[in-house]
């Protein structure tokens, strides 16, 4: 069985309804957003980049309080990356983790999407906080 297909049915056992997208990437909908979850065949060890792109789009005054939000929230969010994107035009958020096994890899989901969950809003709040 291919890593993504293994990481397919954990996330079928966890009951969610994931399906591949048009690149290969296994895509699912947790609270109205898309999150992608992205495997390298090749990677020796059982690594996972869960992203959600592009949560907010930028205008180009936007890219310096922007730069300075993700900034902060990386700093603020474990195991998240907040960034703006290299064109750019929108901020997105991902993890990336490691898993031994089924039981770590459902773990690292499970936290993943709690966070994940809550960037945009968490984005916007910091967004009022700093202007």
């Amino acid at each position: 069985m291919s890593k993504k297909e293994h990481v397919m049915e954990v996330l079928q056992g966890m009951g969610f309804s994931p399906k591949y997208d048009d690149e290969g990437d296994i895509m699912l909908v947790f609270q109205m957003k898309h999150i992608f979850f992205m495997l390298n065949e090749e990677d020796e060890d059982n690594f996972l980049t869960i992203q959600l792109p592009q949560f907010v789009d930028l205008e180009e005054e936007d890219v310096s309080m922007a730069l300075a939000i993700c900034n902060k929230m990386t700093r603020e969010l474990k195991g998240a990356k907040v960034y703006v994107d290299n064109t750019f035009k929108s901020a997105s958020a991902n993890f990336e983790i490691f898993y031994a096994n089924d039981e770590s890899l459902e773990y690292s989901i499970r936290k993943s999407l709690r966070t994940l969950a809550v960037i945009r809003s968490q984005y916007h709040k910091n967004r009022t906080e700093l202007t």
